[in-house]
């Protein structure tokens, strides 16, 4: 009797969890929730994006968020989502034409987290780079540097999309 009763409350969690949250639109099938909890529409490239066929361990897989509330690894709620996902409560913005080319003309720094951290960056004779960790810094405190560093630039990438 215990059993089921927690069987049934499981399944029904599951249920709300996972139900769609705003009725059928027309649209593209995902959209993108910012760190700030808007959504907006995604772009042609975007689009291509996720419309590529992926197999699952394929590390250029984009991140497709379970649900409205999921974070990432750093703790964002940024992230490509089913647009019925989305709680009706939240509005869908258009994206800005051109961010496609607003987003090539990002520069986004690859060692920027490593030096957001303090690591110690070495050119090697051959071109290639070393990136080593700040004998310093605590593993926490390098972590949060890291993580501060790359959610200021998600933000920023995110207000290329803003009209």
């Amino acid at each position: 009797m215990v059993v089921a009763t927690i069987v049934i409350v499981v399944i029904a969690a599951l249920i709300w969890r996972f139900r769609p949250r705003r009725g059928h639109e027309h649209g593209f099938r995902y959209v993108y929730v910012n760190q700030d909890g808007t959504a907006r529409e995604l772009s042609p490239a975007d689009q291509a994006y996720l419309s590529e066929e992926f197999s699952g361990g394929d590390g250029g897989r984009p991140y497709i968020k379970s649900s409205y509330e999921s974070t990432d690894g750093w703790g964002s709620q940024s992230g490509f989502i089913e647009r019925r996902r989305v709680p009706s409560r939240v509005a869908i913005s258009p994206v800005h034409p051109d961010y496609d080319a607003r987003e090539k003309e990002f520069r986004q720094d690859m060692l920027g987290s490593h030096r957001a951290a303090g690591d110690i960056i070495e050119t090697n004779p051959d071109g290639s780079i070393t990136c080593t960790p700040n004998p310093k810094l605590p593993t926490k405190e390098r972590f949060e540097l890291s993580r501060n560093y790359v959610l200021a630039e998600q933000r920023r990438r995110e207000g290329l999309a803003k009209i």
